[in-house]
């Protein structure tokens, strides 16, 4: 099969006894925005359930990728589905009987809301651990054995993928 030539975020090798190693750069850390991105990658090793290619795991990533947009465009339809349900909530219980507004409609309105805001929360709530289960079975269907995740340390994976017999997909883009 042949390899995918284009540079990626993740770089990812098939190690001589058909293990499979994810490369990617580390992340920053989100408590503190200011800070300057740690140099060097993170590697992460799976076992595998079958023999696999190079351009299986980029399949793969590539099915991730789109798992992640569908579902990052999930919960923004959820977070606002529960901000038009407070919207609604707030205009029909505090700003129309403010303003003497007060009918059928009304009534109506207020309790159309609240289903719309727990719909909007339980989306949000919900839509994190949907997409890991979904990467999760997107990695079973791969051939990777997500049981036997391991991290690795620098030194360690650099020896393993430095071994006789590793073959390496295309590398990290701008890194």
């Amino acid at each position: 099969m042949k390899q995918p030539q284009r540079s990626r975020a993740v770089q990812w090798h098939l190690t001589a006894d058909g293990s499979a190693v994810q490369a990617y750069p580390k992340a920053l850390d989100h408590v503190d925005p200011k800070q300057e991105a740690p140099k060097g990658l993170k590697y992460i090793r799976y076992a595998t359930t079958r023999r696999l290619a190079l351009a299986d795991l980029y399949a793969f990533e590539e099915a991730v990728d789109k798992t992640v947009a569908r579902d990052s465009r999930m919960s923004s339809a959820a977070a606002l589905t529960g901000v038009i349900g407070l919207a609604a909530m707030i205009v029909c219980w505090i700003v129309l009987p403010a303003i003497g507004v007060d009918g059928g409609w009304t009534q109506i309105l207020r309790i159309a809301a609240i289903p719309v805001l727990v719909v909007g929360i339980a989306g949000v709530m919900f839509t994190p651990g949907l997409t890991a289960r979904s990467i999760d079975g997107l990695r079973a269907e791969a051939g990777l054995d997500v049981s036997t995740l391991e991290v690795l340390k620098e030194p360690d994976a650099l020896a393993l993928l430095h071994a006789p017999g590793t073959v390496s997909g295309p590398g990290i883009a701008g890194g």
